[in-house]
């Protein structure tokens, strides 16, 4: 049987100071920071993540299973997946999550985006100097 995911893993946007953080339908059981494996990419506006190896940073917010079917509805609105008649943006799934002293946390839903980053504008980030991680901070 597969575990129920009641979590996300933010890395732009909606993490806590971003520009869409406000729009979360309901207040999470908790929020804490976290990494998962991806390739993260940059634009002046907003991230985009893609499967990959590299450890990208973010949060992992766990709400209760009741609030799931609003927080899920409100986040794919926001994230463009699965609204009718319109092609998407981002693909919503599920990835492991790992707390900074690489414990892992849980399953938790993010949001890939749906076609080349590349060929939308955005540019790869890579670890800088001894660091093996990314993070968008421009929100």
């Amino acid at each position: 049987m597969r575990d129920p995911v009641h979590a996300f893993f933010v890395y732009g946007t909606l993490k806590q100071g971003g520009c869409r953080d406000s729009l979360w339908p309901c207040v999470p059981l908790k929020i804490t920071s976290a990494w998962t494996y991806g390739t993260l990419y940059d634009r002046a506006d907003y991230p985009a993540m893609m499967p990959g190896q590299t450890r990208v940073k973010g949060e992992y917010r766990l709400f209760r299973e009741s609030e799931l079917p609003e927080v899920l509805e409100a986040i794919d609105a926001i994230e463009g997946t699965n609204q009718y008649g319109v092609p998407d943006l981002y693909h919503r799934v599920v990835v492991d999550v790992f707390a900074e002293d690489m414990t892992r946390i849980g399953k938790a839903y993010t949001y890939h985006y749906a076609i080349d980053p590349a060929a939308d504008g955005f540019s790869r980030m890579m670890p800088r100097g001894d660091q093996t991680d990314v993070e968008w901070l421009a929100f």
